[in-house]
């Protein structure tokens, strides 16, 4: 079996686009929130789901595909 010797790039993903729907008492939670800390609504839930992710040894978004 041949290996190949094509050379290997770096492709880093870049951010996508999500739409869920939750219940009231979150989305009122998530609002309350990101007006507390001056940052919009996908930003926090972004940032909280990521944090989710990484904490649960989920998340790959630093690494790069090769």
């Amino acid at each position: 079996m041949a290996l190949s010797t094509a050379p290997r790039t770096l492709v880093f993903r870049r951010p996508r686009r999500i739409t869920i729907t939750v219940p009231h008492h979150a989305f009122s939670a998530l609002q309350q929130r990101s007006d507390l800390e001056g940052r919009s609504l996908s930003n926090l839930a972004a940032y909280l789901l990521e944090t989710s992710l990484d904490q649960d040894g989920l998340a790959q978004a630093s690494h790069p595909i090769c």
